[in-house]
């Protein structure tokens, strides 16, 4: 049997034959009533099968088995109409946990959350093109760290999510910003190709002796976006992810969607309109572009709200809004036009009032400027903010364990 991967598409040997194991079915019942569990905490098993169609002797079996994994706990009893009080159930935030590694262009961070979400650790360490020894040194003091905070708990991390851009070593005439990394940018791509193999996430599955699943950086935001949004439930969107550099997660029928070679919302690669600022729009709509527009005016990036409230920053973003808006609204255009999304969702690690400056502007130039019988989606700023690629990291386990997506159901038996 082939193994899912998390968009739900696995690539697979030739195969002969395609359906579903009792086994698998059993498997999949159980993500799904944790997965209603967690969406309506304090809910009984009664209210689980009106949920979920399930038989109660079913939903009673797969219930009293989390509930002896430690995955659920009983909060209580609700009394209905005759017969005994049902229990009420929910997630136990003890029951599993998820590591996250968050490595990009200009940091490395991780993150530590319980099972029912909550975010027991967060650290970020600010790096510039990290190299394969930085990484590492970085990356072991946090898993030591991460041991220290469970004792006995270690044994419930479920694995090691590691959240990465795709392509490290390219673009560097756009994207690197310190003046020795420039000088020798040769010398610096050879030592980020290390980046586009799969020896990091060896290296941490061997210090952690646990299983790595690696996913883009904006995948996993948009993942995160997906389980722990509260102001709006959306099922089919597409997220923007603003880091170093830009790209782009897609989310079709709840689930996140990668396409036949894991590329699927590659919104960065997108050209440009006019390449003022960059030839692609992952060059463009960054905080290296950013940076580097405010290094050109003779100004640095502000590190505090009241260094962003002075008014010739806040002109200044305004101009470049304003110029990155114009280089991406026919990228834009493409998405609405290719995916048909209910919704467009910014996120990253632009500050809160330039994403929701940039969704604004945005917003009024595709009314004025996209063709005649497209229906416009909404524009949006991510809830989950600056973090998302972070908690999405350590997300990526606990959702590759426990979510239900429908290849779960599937055989694939080798000819």
């Amino acid at each position: 049997m082939v193994m899912a991967k998390l968009n739900g598409a696995p690539k697979c040997r030739k195969t002969v034959g395609l359906g579903s194991t009792s086994e698998q079915g059993r498997l999949y019942n159980e993500r799904v009533i944790l997965n209603i569990v967690r969406k309506y905490p304090g809910i009984s098993r009664v209210q689980i099968a009106a949920e979920t169609g399930l038989s109660a002797q079913t939903i009673s079996v797969i219930t009293s088995s989390l509930l002896d994994k430690g995955m659920l706990q009983v909060t209580g009893k609700v009394k209905g109409n005759r017969g005994q009080p049902s229990i009420m159930l929910t997630i136990c935030a003890e029951g599993a946990y998820g590591l996250g590694i968050n490595v990009d262009r200009d940091h490395i961070s991780a993150a530590l959350l319980d099972f029912s979400g909550k975010c027991i650790l967060l650290k970020e360490h600010s790096v510039q093109f990290p190299t394969q020894e930085t990484a590492q040194n970085i990356a072991l003091n946090l898993i030591n760290e991460v041991k220290q905070i469970l004792g006995a708990k270690w044994p419930r991390v479920q694995g090691v999510g590691l959240a990465k851009p795709d392509s490290m070593s390219l673009w560097l005439d756009s994207l690197v910003l310190e003046i020795d990394q420039k000088d020798d940018t040769i010398a610096l791509q050879q030592s980020l190709k290390y980046w586009e193999t799969d020896e990091f996430s060896v290296w941490l599955e061997n210090q952690t002796g646990l299983s790595c699943v690696t996913e883009n950086d904006a995948n996993v935001a948009a993942l995160n976006e997906l389980l722990f949004s509260t102001k709006e439930k959306r099922s089919n969107f597409f997220y923007i992810f603003m880091g170093a550099a830009c790209g782009g997660g897609a989310v079709a029928d709840g689930e996140c969607y990668s396409g036949a070679n894991g590329k699927a919302g590659s919104f960065g690669l997108i050209p440009t309109a006019t390449g003022v600022l960059g030839a692609q729009i992952l060059e463009v709509l960054s905080l290296s572009s950013l940076i580097q527009f405010l290094t050109s005016k003779g100004k640095l990036l502000p590190q505090s709200e009241e260094e962003w409230e002075a008014t010739d920053i806040q002109l200044l973003a305004a101009e470049w809004i304003d110029i990155v808006c114009v280089e991406i609204v026919p990228g834009i255009v493409s998405v609405i036009a290719l995916f048909d999304p209910e919704s467009i969702v910014f996120g990253g690690r632009l500050p809160q009032f330039l994403q929701d400056k940039l969704v604004s502007v945005l917003s009024a130039q595709l009314t004025r400027l996209c063709p005649l019988g497209m229906i416009i989606p909404p524009l949006a700023v991510a809830e989950t903010g600056v973090t998302a690629g972070m908690l999405g990291a350590a997300i990526l386990p606990l959702y590759d364990t426990f979510a239900p997506y429908r290849s779960l159901l599937l055989v694939r038996e080798e000819k």
